[in-house]
């Protein structure tokens, strides 16, 4: 693209298409502008994308109802949105918007698998499973059947982490309490006011960190969670095989660790657990 070409909306599908969401994102709020009620509904469906996958559910919700209201019968935007409320913790919102959203489009298997996490959550295990079948049947090449995981299989997964995982990080790491379960209730997931993912892999409880003190490792273990909890369940819809398991695992603690220590990249570095030319917030963000 030249210097003085302004960018459109297909130079900022391109830049989501290939992982680069902050630049599309930046293409898509040019092209908003400053009235967001004159954005064209493809914009700011994309741009809602965008923010999803940084996980900006609020800001995703407003531009998901803009496009909404100038078509209000669209079943992607409805889907999104009710993504949006899943991910918000408001479960019956979003129950409905899948449902008119499976209903517009019988061919799309996103509502239909989020509405079979919401059976699923609901214990009703036969509708959820009916739910995953018929959203693999529709788009096989983007969705599988959940994984169900042995407890000890990713107890032993968080055991390999501990392994591989350099001092002082790993001696922490090897006396936390660690509980498997099958999903995080309601309850638990609100954290300082703000919603968790239903989809969370992992979660620590106890009184986190004020932040690290000083420059010496050693002293940035003072916290230790009361209770770290893997969640097989929400494993088990992005791990497939025992290499994704400890995959997932190993991003969800490490993620859990940023936010109950107060450490950043630098001192991730310093522990040894990130190199300096291999920073990517993707691969230590929960999945969920």
């Amino acid at each position: 693209m030249a210097k003085d070409e302004i960018p459109t909306l297909r130079d900022a599908e391109e830049a989501y298409e290939a992982g680069d969401i902050e630049t599309a994102l930046a293409i898509c709020d040019g092209l908003i502008g400053e009235d967001e009620t004159k954005a064209t509904p493809e914009v700011l469906y994309l741009a809602g994308e965008c923010l999803l996958e940084l996980q900006e559910e609020t800001e995703a919700l407003h531009l998901f109802e803009l496009a909404l209201g100038q078509e209000p019968e669209n079943p992607l935007l409805l889907h999104c949105k009710g993504l949006c409320l899943f991910e918000l913790g408001k479960p019956g919102q979003a129950r409905k918007l899948f449902e008119r959203s499976a209903a517009a489009a019988p061919q799309l298997a996103e509502p239909v698998f989020y509405l079979g996490l919401l059976a699923e959550r609901s214990g009703d295990h036969g509708v959820a499973t009916a739910h995953f079948t018929k959203a693999v049947d529709l788009d096989p090449e983007n969705f599988v059947m959940p994984k169900a995981w042995d407890p000890d299989v990713i107890r032993g997964a968080f055991d390999d982490m501990v392994a591989d995982t350099p001092e002082p990080l790993s001696t922490w790491l090897a006396a936390l309490p660690v509980e498997v379960t099958r999903r995080p209730e309601d309850a638990v997931l609100v954290r300082q006011g703000a919603p968790i993912s239903p989809l969370v892999h992992c979660l620590f409880f106890g009184t986190p960190s004020d932040g690290p003190e000083g420059d010496d490792p050693e002293r940035w273990f003072s916290a230790k969670p009361d209770q770290v909890v893997l969640y097989s369940d929400n494993l088990g819809k992005s791990a497939q095989d025992e290499y994704e398991l400890g995959r997932e695992v190993s991003e969800a603690v490490l993620w859990e660790i940023l936010e109950f220590l107060g450490l950043d990249d630098e001192q991730l570095e310093a522990l040894g657990v990130l190199e300096a030319d291999d920073q990517d917030d993707d691969d230590i963000h929960p999945s969920g």
